[in-house]
């Protein structure tokens, strides 16, 4: 188990792995910072190009019955054909919260028309009520085309908003129209964004992964064979074959292993054949086998008895 997890493979694979990861990771995160501004600076656009175009869509004549409308007035025909078309404009973009007209007396920021007065789901404001949570981009817009850069919060919730100013029939700015996108709305677009960032992410990590680990395994294989060979030659075996055919640095072991294959097969002296009938048994001096011929010692003198 010790010797898999030194293996070469192992290590090779697991460095391979972990830059992927790191360079994902950090590509990821960059990535996604960058489209969610590029994301939010979109919706910005698209909210400005909202809020010209309903600025366009209210004429002179709704913006003069607008000037003159008081608190109580949410009951005329002036308050409802204008209700009317703050309705249809948001029908026709459903990522539009809210859609509203106001205008400024002095200090005061007042609603005049808001399409989702009455509502009991979710009530808007009526005619003169006061909006005590202006922002800089809000009161510019009285004055020219203006989008928040960043989410403001009322008690309508957290809303990414642009306001244009609206005219009378003499061309004098009389109020603006605000247009509110959710941030929710905004999140979620940003969150898609993201998880499909981390699917390509995902996918050219795991295809990255495999290329490397087949790369690898080529590799471990190459070089296991050229190991298998070396322990060949150390036990004095020299009718080794390498198949190993690569243009790089391994695939030149591989030659030098050739190479010097050929040299021992050549410092090698052939094996002699043993001819046939040849025993390594011993013979005797008389041709008997097996048995060495003795000579009998004469013994000197007489012998006993």
């Amino acid at each position: 188990m010790n010797f898999k997890l030194n293996s070469l493979g192992v290590k090779l694979t697991l460095s391979f792995l972990l830059l992927i990861g790191f360079v994902t990771v950090l590509m990821f995160a960059l990535t996604l910072t960058h489209t969610k501004n590029a994301l939010k600076e979109v919706v910005r656009s698209e909210l400005t190009a909202v809020s010209q175009l309903m600025s366009l869509e209210l004429s002179g004549a709704d913006a003069d019955a607008m000037k003159k409308m008081q608190a109580g007035d949410e009951k005329t025909a002036a308050y409802d054909r204008i209700r009317a078309k703050l309705k249809k404009f948001q029908s026709v973009h459903p990522d539009i919260k809210y859609i509203y007209t106001m205008k400024k007396t002095g200090a005061e920021l007042q609603f005049i028309v808001d399409p989702m007065y009455g509502d009991p789901h979710d009530p808007g404001a009526g005619i003169g009520e006061k909006y005590a949570d202006a922002t800089p981009w809000m009161v510019a817009g009285f004055e020219d085309i203006s989008t928040e850069e960043n989410y403001s919060s009322d008690k309508w919730g957290q809303l990414l908003s642009s306001y244009a100013p609206v005219c009378d029939s003499r061309g004098e700015r009389i109020g603006l129209v605000g247009v509110d996108m959710s941030a929710a709305t905004v999140i979620r677009k940003q969150k898609f964004i993201g998880l499909t960032i981390y699917l390509i992410a995902g996918i050219a990590a795991a295809l990255a992964a495999a290329m490397i680990f087949a790369f690898s395994a080529t590799i471990i294989k190459d070089i296991h064979q050229l190991q298998r060979v070396a322990n060949d030659i150390s036990q004095g075996k020299a009718s080794v074959e390498i198949t190993v055919v690569r243009q790089d640095e391994i695939g030149e072991l591989a030659r030098s292993f050739r190479r010097m294959v050929a040299s021992l097969k050549i410092m090698m002296p052939p094996k002699t054949p043993q001819p046939e009938g040849l025993s390594t048994t011993s013979r005797s001096p008389a041709g008997v086998p097996g048995k060495p011929r003795t000579q009998k010692k004469k013994s000197r003198g007489r012998s006993l008895p």
